[in-house]
């Protein structure tokens, strides 16, 4: 959930840091202050395009960062890993964006870009107001909060596997059977390349060996000098070590038969000796084993070259052109037996395909009763939040392809729409053509409020749900956002008193000029300050003794 945001010069918002509750967050303040751009600035952090417009007057850029609390978040965890986050228990969002438009976004630390920010967006915060309705609209999701409300993701899953190996062996039946000629240009191509790298008889050893060998045989004149000399130095030349350790040898004796305690070194010179003798004749041996041949050597040329085309034309390494060859192999086996494997692959297909139905059908089966269900619940809430004429249906269509068969997918075979009639005598539309920030607001609550358990969306954000709502209706909503709130964060901006008597924590947003400049402030207000803005909202701007205990009596009855 949402812990802290920070907001640096964005529209008329200098400094700000907001530091929201788990629970209900609600955000009051005179319209205009500034309510509204403290969730621009929140859909920014979650991948909203954005335009130089929204940076401060005088300002070089704007930064926003938010810090969200992911600890109990497994599906957010694995997705960030999948676009390369280290799982941790902390999300530190940031993004900045220059005078001039551009953007920087950073994850933890960490460089990433717009769509990165995208794709974790609706795994931790969906908002809803006049414009932004995120995942309500979407067919995936509306098809998701079905399954989850339907506890179909098992049965979901076993489909998704299913549909790969169906694909799968589709796929392959389809590359034997689409072109008899596609099929022997292929063969004929597998068999070429296998016969190019077997004939360049590879191993794992080449890459250093041959590079080794080529830089002695190039280097052989220099080797064999070198050795010579050292053999020469160590045993052969007048002077050579061997000699003078003779030399040192019979002055050690001299020395040890005068001085008895020195005769123990004699042992050791002479392991000297023959250790140096034995030195040398390992030389003398490198320097016989040198090889002058330069039809060797122009042989390692080829090879090197060889394998580099053969690295261009198949895989970067030795190892991994070796591997793809026996894949080839397999392949050619596969194209060989042609008529044996379509005949399989055939039998193979319908057998998937059976199952695929089977289980596709016990889904749709199940969606279909489950979505009439839901609708009923759904309905009960829209009536309970001043929507009683409206009717709501979950729409399941087997979707088929063109030739009247069903088209099977990783998610079943059925296309799912969530639909709404909000006044008397309106058809049934789809959610995303419905006018109205307001109503769209209460059919998410409405959604949300059945869904509650089932949502794992940890922060829920209406903007301005009360559009058009009365002061009763208005306890009915904070009433229903505050038992949402005890399992999920909620935020939302308010003009009903009666709604924001509900807060668990309230915030009053304000706008001053200071120093020639608007402003917009946040203030976090403890239990008196509370009353003090309800009763302001309650009296039109003012307070009065009859707005102040009003405000009161609100509070208290959110407690009953």
């Amino acid at each position: 959930m949402l812990q802290t945001f920070l907001i640096k010069n964005f529209a008329i918002i200098s400094d700000l840091m907001i530091d929201f509750g788990d629970e209900l967050n609600i955000l009051t303040g005179e319209t205009g202050a500034g309510k509204s751009i403290i969730i621009d600035a929140l859909g920014l952090i979650l991948g909203d395009r954005a335009n130089a417009k929204i940076v401060g007057k005088n300002a070089p850029n704007c930064e926003l960062t938010a810090s969200f609390n992911i600890e109990n978040l497994k599906s957010l965890k694995k997705l960030l890993a999948e676009i390369g986050v280290p799982q941790e228990d902390s999300l530190i969002i940031k993004r900045e964006i220059t005078a001039d438009g551009r953007t920087k976004c950073f994850i933890n630390g960490s460089i990433a870009s717009v769509g990165m920010l995208q794709t974790i967006s609706s795994a931790l915060v969906d908002i809803h107001g006049q414009h932004e309705h995120q995942s309500l609209t979407k067919p995936d999701s509306q098809r998701d909060m079905l399954d989850r409300y339907g506890n179909l993701e098992k049965l979901k899953l076993e489909i998704s596997d299913n549909f790969e190996k169906f694909t799968s062996i589709k796929n392959r039946l389809y590359e034997l059977t689409n072109s008899e000629k596609d099929r022997i240009q292929k063969l004929d191509l597998y068999k070429y390349q296998l016969k190019e790298i077997e004939e360049a008889k590879l191993s794992e050893m080449d890459e250093n060996g041959l590079e080794n060998e080529i830089n002695r045989l190039t280097n052989a004149e220099k080797l064999f000098n070198y050795a010579g000399d050292i053999y020469s130095l160590l045993y052969e030349s007048d002077g050579s070590a061997v000699e003078k350790l003779g030399i040192a040898k019979k002055q050690l004796e001299n020395l040890a038969a005068i001085d008895r305690h020195e005769f123990e070194n004699i042992a050791i010179i002479n392991r000297a000796v023959e250790d140096v003798k034995s030195l040398a004749d390992t030389f003398r041996q490198y320097k016989d084993s040198v090889e002058f041949n330069p039809k060797r050597l122009e042989e390692i040329i080829l090879k090197i070259e060889l394998i580099k085309k053969l690295k261009r034309k198949y895989a970067p390494t030795v190892k991994e052109i070796l591997e793809y060859a026996d894949n080839i192999k397999k392949q050619i086996m596969f194209f060989e037996k042609a008529d044996e494997n379509i005949a399989k692959l055939e039998k193979d297909v319908k057998s998937a395909e059976v199952k695929l139905k089977k289980l596709s059908l016990e889904l749709s089966e199940k969606r279909t009763s489950i979505a009439k269900k839901l609708s009923k619940e759904i309905e009960a809430e829209l009536m309970e939040l001043g929507m009683a004429k409206s009717k709501f249906f979950i729409s399941i269509e087997k979707e088929t392809d063109e030739t009247g068969n069903y088209h099977f997918k990783s998610s079943g075979i059925d296309r799912i729409e969530y639909k709404i009639a909000a006044n008397v005598g309106e058809d049934l539309k789809p959610l995303k053509m419905v006018a109205s920030g307001g109503e769209m607001s209460r059919v998410m609550l409405a959604i949300k409020t059945v869904l509650a358990k089932a949502d794992d969306t940890p922060t829920l954000i209406f903007d301005e749900i009360d559009a058009g709502l009365s002061g009763p209706m208005g306890q009915v909503v904070g009433k229903k956002l505050s038992v949402l709130s005890k399992n999920h964060q909620i935020l939302c901006i308010t003009h009903l008193p009666q709604l924001a008597a509900f807060s668990s924590e309230h915030f009053h947003i304000s706008k001053i000029v200071a120093d020639g400049k608007t402003k917009t402030l946040v203030s976090k207000l403890n239990a008196d300050e509370k009353v003090a803005e309800l009763s302001r909202m309650l009296g039109g701007g003012r307070e009065s003794e009859t707005s102040i205990k009003h405000a009161k009596e609100l509070i208290k009855q959110t407690k009953k």
